[in-house]
């Protein structure tokens, strides 16, 4: 079986090499067509030759799984910009909102009277991923000439 340039569904999760789950999709199935660059090549690699009803595991080097950690992702705001009834926790994750309602997932690293600091740095930079993949469908992607 070929699942290259098709639709495919699985449910997953993700999880790092000390067996801390970092994402689980298997109540949540997600749908994507099985072409470079969707998700890490291995996980692609993986996908691509299985057949439907399948369980697979994947590793993804440190080197191939996330982007790198950058400065430029640390957020420091003044304290007295938070509203007072939001409780932040050193450690604990938030979600951080833009004007226009999107949101961030951050960890806050640092709070004291005047400011906070919150890493957007995804938990995965820098670490080797594994997935345990389940193949749940497979459909041929929509012809998109027609109109």
């Amino acid at each position: 079986m070929n699942n290259e340039n098709r639709m495919v569904k699985v449910a997953y999760r993700g999880y790092f090499d000390d067996g801390t789950t970092f994402i689980d999709q298997r109540e949540q199935p997600i749908e994507f067509p099985c072409v470079a660059g969707w998700m890490p090549p291995a996980f692609i690699e993986t996908v691509r030759d299985m057949e439907v009803g399948e369980t697979r595991r994947a590793h993804v080097s440190a080197d191939e799984a996330y982007e790198e950690r950058t400065d430029a992702r640390i957020l420091e705001v003044e304290r007295a910009k938070i509203p007072a009834d939001v409780r932040l926790v050193v450690g604990e994750m938030v979600n951080l909102e833009q004007p226009d309602g999107q949101t961030f997932p951050a960890r806050l690293t640092a709070l004291d009277g005047e400011r906070a600091v919150f890493d957007m740095n995804h938990d995965a930079i820098c670490k080797a991923l594994n997935f345990e993949i389940t193949l749940l469908d497979v459909y041929d992607l929509p012809d998109r000439r027609r109109i």
